[in-house]
C-alpha cells in the first residue's frame, strides 16, 4: 500500500477557457467538473473525494477544470449534461473519451480516473512539453492576461 503525505497538494483547477487552452498546449487530457451549488452529492463530491490524496494523486496528469452549471450554462449545454455531478473526460484535443454522472467516493473516482487514463489516445501521452509544461503554461498565462 503506497502512503500518501496528510500535506500533499490539492487539486488546482482550472476556469474552462484556460483549462481547455492548457490542455491543448500541454498535449495533456482534461477533466471536467461539472456541479451546482445547491446539488448535495456535488458538495459531499467537494468535501470528500477532491481532498482526497489518493484522488489528487490521480488527476495529477489532467487538466481539472469545475464548470459551475448556474454561471456558465453555455458550457452545460455544449457537453449535455443534465444532471449533476456529472465528470467528463476530454482528450487534449477536446473529444470526450469517458463521462460519470452521479456521486462518486474517494475510491470510485480514483477507478474512474484510471478507466478514463486509459482510454487518452497513446499519442497524447507520448507528446506535451514534458517537464517544462507547466513553466510554459505559467509564462502564457500571464502574458495572456496582460492582453
Amino acid at each position: 500500500m503506497v502512503s500518501i503525505p496528510a500535506s500533499a497538494e490539492k487539486i488546482q483547477w482550472y476556469n474552462y477557457e484556460e483549462g481547455i487552452l492548457a490542455g491543448s498546449m500541454m498535449k495533456k487530457p482534461v477533466f471536467l467538473d461539472f456541479y451546482a451549488d445547491w446539488c448535495g452529492p456535488c458538495v459531499a463530491m467537494e468535501e470528500n473525494t477532491y481532498p482526497d490524496a489518493r484522488v489528487v494523486l490521480e488527476l495529477g496528469d489532467f487538466i481539472p477544470i469545475k464548470v459551475d452549471t448556474q454561471k456558465r450554462i453555455d458550457i452545460e449545454t455544449k457537453y449535455g449534461i443534465n444532471y449533476y455531478p456529472t465528470v467528463v473526460f476530454l482528450d487534449p484535443k477536446g473529444k470526450e473519451i469517458t463521462r460519470h454522472i452521479g456521486y462518486l467516493g474517494p475510491e470510485e473516482m480514483v477507478e474512474v480516473i484510471k478507466d478514463s487514463r486509459q482510454k487518452v489516445p497513446v499519442e497524447a501521452k507520448a507528446q506535451g512539453f514534458g517537464a517544462f509544461a507547466p513553466l510554459v503554461a505559467l509564462v502564457f498565462f500571464s502574458l495572456l492576461k496582460k492582453i
